[in-house]
């Protein structure tokens, strides 16, 4: 299984390269920066055409780095774009849609993928993986589309002057970025729910082992329900997120969200010790992991939103820079932490997982309290 090897080369230029999308993203118009990006996007699904029509694992991974590289210099424009078009208080609302609309995708492409790969790819009756790679441009190309109807908007920083180093200036705003503690510490808590996240869901690939839900080696699609059941619990808290946040305040919602989430992982401990396979275990599974994905959308729409009105004008792209860069390295740990697995089990791995999320939100608790958009906190 070579999933770690792609997982891989796709997150490294997300380390790599954050800090310098993030000086770019300021220096230029970040209008500018998207439309190039999904141009861009174009010439790179059409060499993924050539990768799958080649069959060629490295062409491959190449295209899949390219691509990893246009993400992280996408990023940093793309949310840091959002206030500069939307106003604070339809800062949440935009970010549930986001969220939402990028989970859909993302459930369209596990639903087709598995009847794709049947009807094209090497088992296929003639072999033709690269014609999906054909919609993959033709969505590319809607993109650039959508993209050139954005109006023009200005450079924030246009005197900013962009080094040679492939980091930017993530160290200095890292720096600048500590001092202000409530943003620093926000920062880092939309990392720690990220690392919570990529433990579930490695831990979620171990519910299907023989202690647990004893899925087949036949039916591994069953994982695939649970995935997907926590993308269908994502949208709907993408949905939510906006309402709870017009009525009770943004700090309240993030601690609604981020210590249901941690609070319902206990419930998958049932997994295995009290329900299984024959016992109701898969709809338990089910239901709280929709519940689950529900939470932890609660509290990334809320954290996101404020994260784009709380810093100042001109470092908002490098501010989700520098969120992209801790993002990718607390998933590369979580890879670290899942190794626990070995010797306690998923279920009690990803409850470390959660146990570490709720430390870091309970210290840091006078910081998210006060969360509002618009300046009030």
């Amino acid at each position: 299984d070579l999933q770690g090897v792609a997982f891989a080369v796709f997150s490294l230029p997300f380390v790599l390269f954050s800090g310098v999308a993030g000086d770019l993203s300021e220096r230029y118009s970040k209008r500018r920066i998207v439309v190039q990006m999904k141009v861009a996007e174009i010439g790179i699904m059409a060499a993924g055409i050539l990768a799958f029509f080649e069959m060629s694992w490295t062409l491959m991974l190449v295209v899949l780095a390219i691509m990893g590289t246009q993400s992280a210099f996408f990023g940093p424009s793309k949310y840091g774009v959002i206030p500069e078009i939307v106003p604070p208080d339809r800062l949440v609302p935009a970010n549930g849609m986001i969220t939402m609309t990028t989970f859909l995708a993302v459930l369209t492409g596990q639903a087709l993928a598995g009847p794709l790969m049947d009807a094209f790819g090497p088992a296929a009756e003639a072999p033709r993986l690269w014609m999906p790679g054909v919609v993959c441009v033709g969505f590319a190309v809607l993109g650039t589309v959508i993209a050139l109807g954005m109006r023009p908007l200005p450079a924030l920083r246009p005197e900013l002057k962009i080094g040679y180093s492939p980091f930017g200036d993530l160290p200095a705003t890292l720096r600048t970025l500590r001092k202000d503690r409530r943003l620093f510490d926000v920062l880092l808590l939309n990392s720690f729910l990220w690392f919570n996240s990529a433990v579930l869901n490695q831990a979620v690939n171990g519910l299907g082992g023989k202690d647990y839900l004893a899925v087949p080696a036949d039916a591994k699609v069953e994982l695939s329900y649970l995935l997907t059941t926590i993308s269908v619990g994502i949208i709907a808290g993408s949905l939510a997120a906006p309402r709870l946040a017009a009525r009770f305040s943004l700090g309240r919602v993030v601690f609604l969200g981020a210590g249901g989430m941690a609070a319902l992982q206990i419930g998958l401990l049932l997994i295995g010790p009290v329900v299984g396979r024959d016992t109701g275990g898969f709809p338990v599974a089910l239901s709280l992991l929709f519940a689950i994905g529900f939470a932890g959308a609660l509290a990334i729409v809320s954290v996101q939103s404020w994260l784009q009105d709380a810093p100042p004008a001109g470092m908002r792209g490098q501010t989700f820079a520098a969120n992209n860069f801790l993002n990718f390295l607390f998933m590369f740990f979580a890879g670290g932490f899942y190794l626990l697995s070995n010797l306690v089990g998923p279920t009690f791995t990803q409850l470390g997982g959660a146990a570490i999320l709720v430390v870091y939100l309970v210290r840091i608790r006078r910081s998210v309290a006060p969360m509002a958009i618009g300046g009030a906190g």
